[in-house]
């Protein structure tokens, strides 16, 4: 009867351990479902937010992947909506799927930021012919991409461009290739789809020679025009901006449309055309004088003359002196020279220094124009000194403009030194630097800001046609004395004025003007003072100084085979290492393990 009992309450003790079993199972089905559930709606609410606030941490160094604030500051300022049609195809080369994948981001998050200001459209021409037709007249044009599919290489047909469109304006992005630039060309043509105006730049003729045709100009034997010197210059500029040369040997003013004037040059620079630019500065312009007081010719052999100029007196009457010498510093450029190397002639890189180098740390950091900036390459530049808004132990002179602040904007290196006089410009020289108490930084690029006073406040108009200056038969076939100036006044005084002041010409002439840094100086310099410096930012930000050692005249620095030893043969010495480790301990471990199995399998 006991054995009964126990065997009873035995299956009703089980039927009630199942009974909760099943009920615990029940439960946590219940709080499985109940926590998906939960999670599904915390990850639908964070989506929801992210579409009304965007946010994004970006650990890389210049914030790649992130819009950067000048963006978010246009996008949101949109008062219409603009329209960005891309025309991407679908049957891409594989090696294309990450320009797709970050174009989609970076759309994404302007989405974010723009609202219903912008509406964005993605479209395969190669799928429908009205596409294409409108592709075509947008300026995007159909390319071809290489593929290897099967151990076969092939050439399809496709597209990747991006048009953006606002009332009857279009810009266009033919081929998006460089993603580091795709914020910048993006942003930029936005911005100017959307503005209601194009700002003028002006460019200062700065050659003597009339206009003719090339093919005379050629016979002629005369040296490169403006135009076709800095045709690099013009032709980025004119990207944002409607530029135009103004030739001052006319004597007639500049167009005061012009936001910002140019002047890339000192020389045959006349009274008269000293006249015209001050006028043009004290009625509101803005000017960019390149001054390069000492120039370097290679007619004769390479040799370097100081220059005369009416500008340079101008200059320093508005409270900067453009010193007639040439910087060295042992930061710089490398150039080029032809070497036997036994029955063979190569060329060879060797330092140069009066191919000065702007690292980061040669700018003002405090001016957004250039405080991104660096690996600008100055060729043949001469100091600055600045004779306002200075301690009195910096500029004992006296200068006639009291309502005028400078500001240093690039320095050159503090082991920097000057010549003067003499200027041996053999690249293959053997350099005798200086004592350390005679190296310090020199001033290259100055930004001047204030009140200023003419230069020809107390003057007479200068004429057109000056025979104790200019008497060359040129000129007397072109500058004829103008009537025009006998009811013109001089303009005395420019409230508010802006002038930069940059020791070097060549830095954005030629060869030259292919340096990417060399020619973002001159741009963010532009619309710094011509737009705002909105862009600026974004347009330098993919420019990094990777530079091991500045110093290419120290012959005993280690440092970069130590670098280069690390990165070569350390990083895999390291792996090698841990791998090493990882598998000794493995190996150790293994024994341990079975002969403890084999000790609990003889105990059971």
């Amino acid at each position: 009867m006991c054995n009964h009992l126990e065997a009873g309450d035995g299956n009703k003790i089980n039927s009630e351990t199942e009974i909760t079993m099943e009920s615990k199972k029940i439960k946590n089905r219940t709080e499985f479902f109940v926590y998906i559930l939960a999670v599904l709606g915390l990850i639908v609410a964070v989506n929801y937010m992210g579409t009304r606030s965007f946010k994004r941490h970006d650990m890389t160094e210049g914030k790649e992947y992130s819009i950067s604030k000048a963006t978010k500051k246009i996008l949101k300022g949109l008062d219409d909506i603009v329209t960005v049609k891309v025309f991407f195809s679908k049957n891409l080369p594989p090696h294309m799927n990450r320009t797709v994948t970050d174009v989609k981001d970076i759309l994404s998050e302007y989405s974010a930021y723009a609202g219903k200001n912008l509406r964005i459209t993605w479209e395969d021409p190669a799928d429908n012919e009205d596409a294409k037709q409108l592709a075509r007249s947008l300026g995007i044009p159909e390319i071809q991409l290489q593929t290897v599919e099967k151990d076969k290489a092939q050439v399809i047909n496709g597209y990747l461009g991006i048009a953006v469109l606002f009332a009857d304006k279009k810009e266009a992005l033919p081929v998006v290739q460089n993603l580091q630039n795709l914020e910048y060309d993006l942003t930029m043509a936005i911005m100017k789809v959307s503005r209601t105006t194009t700002p003028k730049i002006g460019i200062v003729k700065v050659d003597t020679f009339p206009s003719v045709p090339l093919q005379l100009r050629g016979q002629m034997k005369n040296p490169e025009s403006t135009e076709e010197k800095f045709a690099k210059l013009i032709q980025e500029l004119e990207s944002n901006y409607e530029v135009s040369t103004v030739d001052l040997s006319e004597g007639k003013p500049v167009d005061k449309d012009i936001k910002t004037l140019i002047i890339p040059g000192i020389i045959n620079m006349t009274d008269r055309k000293a006249f015209e630019i001050d006028q043009f500065f004290m009625n509101g312009g803005n000017l960019i004088v390149m001054a390069d007081a000492v120039t370097v010719n290679f007619q004769y052999g390479a040799n370097a003359v100081p220059q005369e100029s009416k500008l340079l007196d101008v200059l320093e009457f508005y409270g900067v002196r453009v010193e007639k010498n040439l910087i060295l510093d042992p930061s710089c450029s490398q150039v080029q020279v032809p070497q036997q190397v036994g029955p063979f002639q190569m060329n060879v890189a060797v330092p140069y220094p009066y191919f000065i180098r702007l690292d980061q740390k040669s700018f003002n950091k405090d001016i957004t124009a250039v405080s991104t900036l660096t690996d600008v390459i100055f060729p043949w530049a001469s100091s600055l000194t600045l004779l306002v808004d200075q301690p009195k132990s910096d500029s004992t002179e006296n200068s006639t403009q009291d309502g005028v602040k400078a500001t240093v904007l690039a320095r050159s290196s503090e082991k920097s030194w000057l010549a003067s006089g003499h200027y041996d410009l053999n690249p293959q020289q053997k350099w005798a630097v200086p004592q350390e108490g005679e190296l310090k930084e020199h001033s290259v690029i100055a930004y001047l800001n204030g009140n200023f006073k003419s230069y020809f406040a107390d003057k007479s108009i200068p004429p057109v046609h000056s025979p104790a200056t200019d008497d060359t038969t040129l000129n007397k076939i072109n500058l004829q004395p103008s009537g025009e100036d006998a009811g013109r006044q001089v303009v005395t005084s420019n409230i508010n004025g802006h002038l930069v002041v940059i020791g070097d010409a060549d830095f954005v002439a030629g060869q030259n003007a292919n340096q990417t840094a060399n020619m973002a100086l001159i741009q963010n310099t532009v619309d710094w003072l011509s737009l705002d410096d909105n862009l600026i930012s974004v347009r330098t930000r993919a420019i990094k100084d990777r530079t091991i050692e500045a110093d290419l005249l120290k012959a005993d620095s280690s440092r970069p085979l130590v670098i280069r030893l690390v990165n070569i043969v350390g990083m895999p010495l390291l792996v090698i290492i841990i791998g090493m480790i990882i598998f000794i301990n493995r190996k150790e471990t293994v024994p341990v393990i079975s002969s403890t199995r084999k000790t609990e399998n003889t105990g059971k």
